[in-house]
């Protein structure tokens, strides 16, 4: 169980922090739920206790992990898809499993495909989001201004960008819709 006061991140509202522990009657049953405090929403969500973990509530990384995280931003990029419907199902996706790896590798490719070609107006809204759950978890793992994180993470994002080549990913894609086709 998480302590009051502490900081937990759930997956569609980010950083959070738990205000208390109260229990609450929901269909005749005593529900016990953490009354969270989410900053990037700024709005209190009651999370029942029992089903937190499993709808992908966590504890903040630890430093040394966010520190790993930091490097693994300036590695090269995976493929990203072509279609933006399906590359926009596939974000959206990996940011509701609440993995920082996950949103990390949402902020990376958005990041890049934009420097490619512009993006939709909801891939902006999953970079941007994605974006703020990572400085906002890192910031507390490290112990840091959201500011410094910033730099950090756009310092790594561009060196990340550094080593796509778009026109790789392109022949890649033509070679797997050949295959396709036949």
């Amino acid at each position: 169980m998480h302590k009051i006061n502490s900081f937990l991140v759930h997956p569609i509202y980010g950083v959070c922090k738990v205000l208390s522990i109260k229990s609450y009657k929901i269909l005749n049953d005593d529900v016990e739920c953490y009354e969270l405090e989410c900053t990037v929403e700024n709005i209190i969500v009651k999370e029942p206790v029992s089903t937190a973990k499993s709808r992908g509530v966590r504890k903040i990384i630890s430093k040394n992990s966010a520190l790993d995280l930091i490097k693994s931003i300036q590695k090269k990029p995976q493929d990203m898809e072509n279609n933006w419907k399906i590359r926009c199902q596939e974000n959206t996706d990996r940011l509701k499993t609440g993995d920082i790896s996950d949103t990390l590798e949402v902020a990376k490719n958005l990041f890049i495909r934009n420097r490619v070609k512009e993006l939709s107006a909801s891939e902006k809204r999953l970079y941007e989001k994605a974006y703020t759950f990572i400085v906002d978890e890192l910031s507390i793992a490290l112990k840091k201004d959201k500011e410094e994180i910033e730099d950090m993470i756009s310092t790594a994002l561009e060196k990340s960008a550094k080593k796509y080549k778009p026109e790789e990913a392109e022949k890649k894609t033509e070679a797997s819709s050949k295959k396709t086709k036949k």
